[in-house]
């Protein structure tokens, strides 16, 4: 089922892009509650669309936004902007517009897109090249598909917006499994608290505020698919 899902979405944004002016690219907007399994959809979807078209798709991760750590300490409270490290105000939210608006407005031209170093804990600059050939851009995030300013402006760009709906438990053990894995945390009750107090809260907030109307597809949690 995984496959049929990932044929599915693929073909969609196939079929979207055949029928785009060829002088923009296709862009696709994946947004979900923190352990939805967006950036896993994003790079299956991205892989599959390659393995038919070649290389003419990219994926975006809007982590390269994160504010860097240099910036987290000029704040009010720096103890909690790394505490709450991933939500809205820790990122760069008006140079992720910035970018969002070019990518519409500047058809085929190359652009680069920051990434994020988990090794530094800090963004990279101009470290994703969107080349010429590049007709699709999917750009997954927390942040991607939100109804408030300036967040909109940047969901307004995207042609396909996506949400991927998973179920908060089954988030919360993947955020506990990420956390420790990532040595973010050294242990499960660490990881346990910074999932229930930090990330859990962020996906509450992302639900309250999803951009609407909009055509947006709820995609199984790949735990939940029967193999």
């Amino acid at each position: 089922m995984q496959d049929a899902l990932i044929d599915r979405l693929s073909q969609l944004i196939l079929q979207r892009r055949d029928r785009l002016d060829p002088s923009r690219r296709l862009l696709v907007g994946i947004a979900g509650i923190p352990g939805s399994g967006k950036s896993s959809l994003a790079h299956q979807v991205s892989g599959r669309i390659e393995s038919l078209r070649g290389p003419c798709c990219v994926t975006i991760s809007m982590d390269g936004w994160h504010f860097p750590r240099a910036v987290l300490d000029t704040m009010d409270n720096p103890e909690e902007a790394y505490k709450r490290r991933g939500a809205a105000f820790t990122f760069d939210a008006d140079a992720f517009v910035s970018f969002a608006q070019r990518l519409r407005q500047e058809g085929m031209n190359e652009l680069f897109a920051p990434s994020f170093s988990h090794a530094e804990k800090d963004p990279v600059s101009n470290d994703i090249h969107i080349n010429q050939l590049h007709t699709i851009v999917l750009i997954e995030g927390l942040y991607c598909c939100l109804n408030l300013e300036p967040w909109r402006r940047a969901t307004e760009c995207w042609d396909l917006r996506w949400f991927v709906d998973t179920s908060p438990s089954v988030a919360r053990e993947r955020l506990i499994r990420r956390h420790i894995e990532s040595r973010i945390c050294t242990d499960r009750a660490s990881a346990a608290r910074r999932a229930d107090t930090n990330d859990l809260p962020n996906g509450e907030w992302i639900l309250k505020h999803i951009y609407e109307p909009v055509s947006y597809w709820h995609i199984p949690s790949w735990d939940e698919l029967p193999t």
